[in-house]
């Protein structure tokens, strides 16, 4: 097998892209005759940048390009190079560059490198060359490109084909390539039509999980290019954010103060055909109820309270839908008899409960008349309709305090209100074990459940629901009472409407070891999410951390700057880009996704809606209260 140039032809300049266009332009179907050139464009020598390297083996997999001396070969430059067969037929090879190195043929010690070059007292010649990884081949066919055969650089038609553009069926811009020209995903992958879920791993603040999550969704319901990949169903489209750092993703619906001053934004929104971005227009942000305080207020000082929605959840609902199992969500917890009493007590709470009478969300603990007419079976006894009972009928319940003062009789052995049957059997020991837990419950997120409370809703594209604020065992009662629910509504009711979950700290809820029924509920959503149009959006430090049946479910991946000792974690990166993580600067990130065989490293523009409270004040208040910070700590 040789290489071989053949005479250039003229191709005109390609149109945009639009899905469901050949990579090559119509009536310039490749023949076998011709040759790389015409693919590429550009007139003689325009793209050319060397050949592939004869004195080193190319395989099916990567070759070295041996590069011309007027020639510059970055890392993550496409290339392409075409091979004539023996029998006449032509391959075009594309691939990425993935390593540059360089040498001088001759030097047989450091120091003859003076000796060559300076005094010219020796002979030789410098060399340098690229490491490029194959791509595609087109037509598919399982060849090495031949030594000697020119490369190019692949551009337009040919940068297209490279990147499987033309086999996409919903490509969705996602990033820009180090030359600033727009990198693809399948849509297709990620609505859960041929795959489903996006996981995004890197450093903490650093590697931008959240932002780029944002930047998204923000492709996706505020691009004309998204809500048409979105079709009918985009205005029913939702997704749900949970802000856990600070109270940055509280400011999505305001400009971004930054945006102006921050060269090459611009240009790079429109490199993905986005001509004026903004902001996110139909945001609803939820926070929780102060703690200690009668009023419906939240601790959230960067936004008037009027913007947003004191979020909790009234007594009839956590009955009924069976929260208390997120309140026993420790890993030591599942599996255990605790569970047990846990599973009897939800369900007898379900038996039990009667909305009341004359105030909206709070229930009436009545034993039933007959306990034979009323099921055993949870998610039959909570769908029980029943009329409003006065309070004096039986126990009033309107806040976490009076359910856990009445579990406290029915569960404690000690109490003449026990009853053996609401803890299943259970010994002393396992009894007092789950009051102990309930008491800590109490403490930490018993604000988040009384009467006048409002479960967040998902009526706006974007629902923020802040959680930062919130002790663990509150952020995983909240993330698993809201997450089971958009699960459990979407069973038997079609694949769209699409619902999308952002969640950070993905090791903290769904971690590699362990059970709970939080991690239980998302690895659920991993493995039949997709079909069902819940798809979710995961982001973690590390994702050796996470269950692993999470991220391999995940049809796309992004990684941003790793720790150097956890960079063998990530099999799909390359030799070298794993190592290169270890050094990505912020926003910098590396895509994966199955079309394309080998990973591709992007980088997305700055946001023009702001990310975080210094980005939505004016830029003076902002430097104000940054002074103010450093000041206080001074203090």
């Amino acid at each position: 097998m040789t290489g071989t140039a053949t005479p250039m032809g003229d191709l005109s300049t390609p149109g945009p892209f639009r899905p469901g266009d050949s990579a090559v332009p119509a009536g310039q179907e490749l023949r076998p005759e011709e040759d790389l050139a015409s693919v590429v464009g550009g007139g003689p020598d325009a793209d050319f940048i060397g050949l592939v390297d004869g004195s080193e083996p190319s395989s099916s997999r990567r070759f070295q390009v041996v590069l011309d001396e007027a020639s510059v070969a970055e890392l993550d430059e496409l290339v392409a190079t075409t091979t004539t067969l023996a029998d006449g037929r032509s391959v075009t090879h594309y691939g990425i560059v993935v390593e540059a190195t360089g040498s001088i043929e001759g030097a047989e010690l450091p120091s003859d490198t003076a000796r060559i070059t300076r005094q010219q007292t020796m002979p030789g010649v410098t060399v340098r060359r690229a490491e490029v990884q194959l791509l595609r081949a087109v037509p598919e066919m399982w060849l090495h490109p031949g030594p000697g055969a020119e490369v190019r650089r692949a551009t337009g038609a040919a940068r297209d084909e490279a990147l499987f553009l033309d086999q996409m069926t919903l490509p969705l811009p996602v990033g820009l390539d180090s030359t600033g020209q727009p990198i693809y995903a399948d849509f297709s992958f990620l609505n859960g039509e041929k795959g489903g879920h996006i996981s995004i791993s890197g450093v903490s603040g650093v590697a931008t999980k959240t932002s780029y999550a944002t930047f998204f969704l923000y492709m996706l319901f505020e691009t004309p290019q998204g809500r048409a990949l979105l079709g009918a169903t985009a205005p029913e489209t939702r997704s749900l954010v949970f802000n856990v750092k600070g109270e940055d993703l509280l400011h999505l619906d305001q400009p971004n103060n930054a945006y102006q001053e921050h060269l090459g934004a611009a240009e790079a929104w429109r490199a993905l055909g986005v001509a004026a971005p903004g902001t996110f227009t139909d945001v609803a942000f939820y926070a929780p109820r102060s703690v200690g305080r009668d009023e419906l207020v939240t601790d959230v000082t960067s936004r008037d309270q009027g913007d947003l929605v004191v979020y909790g959840w009234p007594p009839e609902e956590f009955i009924r839908h069976g929260l208390l199992r997120f309140c026993f969500s420790e890993e030591d917890d599942a599996g255990t008899q605790i569970s047990f009493v846990e599973e009897r007590a939800r369900t007898q709470l379900a038996r039990w409960a009667y909305p009341m009478a004359g105030t909206q969300g709070a229930v009436v603990l009545k034993a039933p008349v007959n306990e034979r007419d009323v099921p055993f079976v949870f998610e039959r006894a909570a769908a029980l309709h029943r009329d409003p009972i006065p309070a004096g009928e039986g126990v009033p319940i309107r806040d976490f305090g009076d359910l856990v003062e009445f579990l406290t009789g029915k569960v404690s052995q000690d109490h003449d209100d026990y009853d053996p049957g609401w803890v299943a059997g259970a010994t002393a020991g396992t009894c007092s074990a789950f009051l102990r837990r309930l008491y800590a419950s109490s403490r930490r997120l018993g604000h988040l459940v009384g009467v006048g409370l409002t479960p967040p809703e998902l009526q706006h594209h974007l629902t923020v629901v802040d959680i930062h604020s919130l002790h663990d065992a509150a952020q995983r009662f909240v993330v698993g009472t809201l997450v089971s629910r958009i699960f459990d509504d979407k069973q038997g009711s079609g694949r769209e409407p699409l619902r999308f979950i952002v969640l950070d700290e993905l090791n903290k809820y769904a971690p590699r070891t362990g059970r709970s029924p939080i991690k239980e509920v998302l690895v659920d959503i991993a493995a039949r999410g997709r079909s069902l149009g819940v798809l979710l959006l995961g982001a973690q430090q590390s994702a050796a951390d996470v269950d692993p049946n999470i991220i391999r479910n995940a049809a796309v991946k992004v990684v941003g700057r790793l720790d150097a000792g956890e960079a063998a974690e990530y099999r799909f990166l390359t030799p070298e880009l794993r190592e290169r993580a270890s050094r990505f600067l912020p926003g910098t990130m590396v895509l994966d996704q199955p079309l394309v065989p080998a990973p591709l490293p992007m980088r997305f523009p700055f946001p023009a809606y702001a990310t975080c409270v210094a980005e939505a004040r004016p830029v003076g208040v902002a430097a104000q209260a940054e002074e103010d910070e450093i000041m206080g700590r001074l203090d």
